[in-house]
């Protein structure tokens, strides 16, 4: 196919599902592409002006779905290759346990991952990946590079956020100091990995990349609140603003967070972000699960966004965020797969299925239920703000980047067609899907990916899983004296409260 900035591509006669403003659907439309924007969104007319051509291809749409890509909007590419690695275990212990073998990672193997993820997002309608990098912090970058080239050669638009932190471990969580001093070389070498990263290396990625390429927009990514000093997320924020990109961190993931945060600091998460100036339209935060009405309403003042992650939430024993409750306050709410270990998928059609169904039960008005449509925009608008990409993608309209996906009638899920919205979050699973554009460059075809050898790939990785074997072993016994300080804090937590804090929203 000619290069996208070259091509002219119309889709006639489609099912067009436009999410812009008005929920606009056009059936039969036309879409007109014209090399990475979208210049006609409208009714099929064989007489229409925009039929003029001449054209490098026109797609039958007439057994088409046609929707915007979907935007995964917190992921960890970085650690695919241990995919399926890990079960019963709680945030604090998985957390360390899944990033101990990440050093055996090279540069190529980090590419190799990436190229990993971003073919499942892809052949599953992802177009988008806000990519929150850890990486090997014993490359440069942390080996940030090879992330940034996998994307670009697999074809995925990406936001990639570059991970600092630089409080010692042990201080992040309410640990029996008695019963860490047993693990003290453990926690060192912990607080080595999870602080190698800093924002002068943040700063060098952005100026290197932010703006150079069509496909890569960059965060600055402090890993967590509770993870980072006041100075350092002042330091973010004066890096944002200089460089006009965006922040992206974890925030309220488990109850630990919450409880240390307040220990250490004397305010909720939100509070202090929200003191620091670390709020605003420009950041998002990931999980939010321990949060009071104060926090809530806090987020809905300042515009920030908050992205749920409902399958590696639940998996790690986090809780359930309460979107309702969030979107009662104005709070823009995106969704999100998260990382390969903790929710084992980079899979959308999961993430918006869940969110759907964790956030209604018979305690509540049915009428304050989600709605298929609201879910949906958690993966196209409000998603695009958390890439600080809001006017360019997460719907289909004219003007606005060619990111698109194409979906097969002629399947279980669209054999009968009947409410679109229904049908996208409760009855797609990613098998529908025929073709994939990200800025009109077609990035899927009949379901394989066309920018690299998908099977090449399966099997490098494969093989590179193979001899990662040896690391992986040291890595679990490396972890080993860790995991008893966590289990004592595991359960002593069960006793403790968070003032405000509802533990679950699904049971309220």
């Amino acid at each position: 196919m000619t290069e996208p900035r070259d091509s002219r591509v119309l889709v006639s006669d489609a099912f067009i599902v436009t999410l812009d403003a008005v929920d606009r659907i056009v059936d039969p439309g036309d879409l007109v592409v014209e090399g990475d924007r979208i210049t006609f969104v409208g009714s099929a007319d064989p007489a229409g002006a925009h039929r003029a051509g001449p054209w490098d291809e026109v797609i039958d749409g007439s057994r088409r779905i046609v929707i915007p890509g979907l935007i995964n909007a917190h992921t960890h590419t970085y650690a695919t290759l241990f995919k399926g690695s890990y079960e019963r275990m709680p945030l604090d212990l998985w957390l360390v346990a899944m990033r101990a073998p990440t050093r055996a990672l090279s540069e190529e193997l980090l590419e190799l991952s990436t190229l990993l993820a971003g073919i499942e997002m892809l052949k599953t309608g992802t177009t988008t990946a806000l990519d929150h990098f850890f990486g090997n912090p014993d490359l440069p970058g942390s080996g940030i590079g090879a992330e940034v080239r996998a994307m670009r050669r697999v074809g995925l638009r990406h936001a990639v956020a570059y991970v600092v932190s630089d409080m010692r471990w042990e201080e992040t969580l309410p640990l029996d100091p008695a019963s860490v001093a047993g693990a003290r070389d453990a926690a060192a070498d912990v607080t080595r990995r999870e602080t190698a990263q800093a924002l002068d290396g943040a700063a060098a990625f952005i100026e290197a990349e932010h703006g150079r390429h069509p496909l890569t927009t960059c965060l600055v990514g402090p890993s967590a609140a509770h993870r980072c000093s006041d100075g350092l997320l002042r330091g973010a924020r004066e890096l944002a603003d200089a460089s006009g990109t965006g922040i992206h961190l974890h925030l309220a993931e488990a109850k630990s967070h919450a409880v240390r945060n307040r220990q250490l600091f004397g305010d909720s998460l939100v509070a202090r972000l929200d003191r620091l100036g670390l709020l605003g339209p420009d950041v998002s935060l990931a999980h939010g699960v321990w949060l009071d009405d104060d926090e809530l309403d806090r987020l809905g003042r300042s515009g920030a966004t908050v992205v749920h992650n409902p399958a590696s939430n639940l998996k790690l024993g986090s809780g359930v965020a309460r979107v309702r409750d969030m979107w009662a306050r104005g709070v823009n709410v995106a969704v999100a797969t998260d990382g390969p270990c903790s929710s084992d998928t980079f899979n959308m059609w999961e993430a918006l299925r869940l969110a759907g169904l964790l956030h209604t039960t018979n305690q509540a008005d049915y009428g304050a239920w989600p709605s298929a449509r609201q879910v949906l925009r958690m993966a196209t608008a409000a998603a695009s703000r958390a890439v600080r990409l809001e006017d360019r993608l997460g719907a289909l309209e004219a003007g606005r980047l060619a990111d698109f996906v194409l979906l097969d009638r002629d399947s279980p899920a669209w054999a009968a067609l009947n409410d679109p919205y229904i049908q996208l979050v409760y009855a797609e699973n990613g098998s529908s899907i025929d073709r994939v554009f990200v800025g009109g460059r077609e990035v899927v075809r009949d379901g394989r990916v066309t920018t690299v050898d998908e099977t090449l790939i399966y099997r490098a990785a494969g093989e590179a899983r193979s001899a990662l074997d040896e690391a992986v072993a040291k890595s679990r016994a490396i972890v080993a004296p860790i995991e008893g300080p966590l289990r004592e804090m595991w359960h002593a937590l069960r006793d403790v409260e968070v003032p405000g804090v509802v533990p679950s929203a699904v049971f309220r």
